[in-house]
């Protein structure tokens, strides 16, 4: 079994309209979000083999934010530029091809990237047009597997999602 945890970034503030898009830090008010995902995240007892992180500031923030409960060590996070300069992108290949690189030992990959491209690589895997990645939704998906090479054939199934801006 393989498993891809994919986080999109909290909130990010927009009061610096001369800031670059990509030094954007995450709103003040992030923090709720945080918290709720933290205890969301405690319970589901995660442990990662590998990280991808944007580079951006704000998916730094995010992960940082979610440090302890996503059982994080410093070499197992790779914070990727690329990912955030083609985040617009709707060429998923680059992305699969990442997952299909990750050594076979390693059985859970956390992403945290933006949107569009998280909206568009969960409804690719779940086949599920109706279903958005708002700021710190969760996903899980898990597809039945030895080898992260055979992402692109597998239906992977959605076996927890979460979008903390719809708790009611």
């Amino acid at each position: 079994m393989k498993t891809i945890i994919l986080v999109r970034h909290a909130k990010s503030g927009f009061k610096n309209t001369d800031m670059i898009d990509f030094d954007r830090p995450l709103s003040e008010e992030w923090n709720n979000e945080v918290i709720f995902m933290q205890k969301i995240l405690k319970k589901l007892k995660l442990k990662s083999d590998i990280i991808f992180c944007s580079d951006a500031k704000r998916t730094r923030e995010t992960l940082e934010g979610l440090w302890e409960q996503l059982d994080c060590e410093n070499e197992k996070i790779i914070y990727d530029k690329w990912i955030y300069e083609h985040h617009m992108d709707e060429n998923l290949n680059y992305y699969l091809n990442l997952f299909t690189k990750i050594d076979n030992k390693k059985n859970v990959a956390i992403i945290v990237w933006h949107n569009p491209f998280m909206t568009r690589l969960i409804r690719y895997f779940t086949k599920n047009e109706n279903i958005g990645m708002d700021t710190l939704s969760t996903a899980i998906i898990d597809f039945d597997t030895k080898s992260w090479a055979d992402v692109e054939e597998m239906r992977w199934e959605l076996s927890f999602f979460i979008n903390p801006n719809k708790k009611s």
